[in-house]
């Protein structure tokens, strides 16, 4: 009976340090420029193991990280991830003091 149960226990543990929480969906890759227009652009690849959809949105701030006012990028824009497949965004501050940036994603 004590074999038993510990060859029970022992398959718990086991199959208990298997079980990983899975990060669905993340970001594969940023990149960045300063454009010919001298705008700061970049470019985000997403990816999802599983359709997913989200939200995000790149608020921009200048040289010293003071916020930089954008009214088109000010909300959050919705997108479809399907699984496996890259989705690309690009995305260009409007202002040239726009230096840094920040991604929210909910």
């Amino acid at each position: 009976m004590k074999k038993i149960v510990f060859l029970l226990l022992s398959c718990i543990v086991l199959f208990a340090q298997e079980i990983k929480p899975i990060k669905h969906t993340n970001i594969k890759s940023v990149n960045e420029r300063i454009n010919n227009a001298g705008l700061l652009e970049v470019q985000i690849v997403f990816y999802s193991f599983i359709d997913k959809k989200l939200s995000y949105k790149i608020e921009w701030f200048d040289k010293d990280g003071f916020a930089v006012k954008n009214t088109i990028d000010k909300n959050y824009k919705n997108i479809r991830l399907l699984a496996r497949q890259d989705y690309i965004v690009q995305n260009i501050a409007t202002n040239k003091q726009a230096k840094k940036y920040k991604i929210y994603i909910k």
